[in-house]
């Protein structure tokens, strides 16, 4: 299987984005980045995506922070 790259998950995320009302964007990528941790991308490149998008950023930072208390951490 290939790895997704940073620059992978940003084109899918603007895609998907332009057809999510910004009211909803937030809950759209937390559950982006959520399938995203499903499907094994490693960590590292899915945070190195977030710097480009303030949505996907917060909720990268949303979905890691849950994990972190929960006691996961890549």
């Amino acid at each position: 299987m290939q790895e997704f790259t940073h620059e992978e998950i940003e084109q899918i995320w603007n895609s998907i984005s332009h057809y999510v009302p910004d009211r909803q964007k937030v809950d759209c990528a937390v559950d982006f980045i959520k399938t995203l941790v499903d499907i094994g991308v490693p960590t590292k490149v899915i945070k190195s995506a977030g710097e480009y998008d303030e949505k996907l950023e917060e909720a990268i930072e949303s979905v890691f922070e849950d994990e972190e208390e929960d006691g996961y951490d890549e």
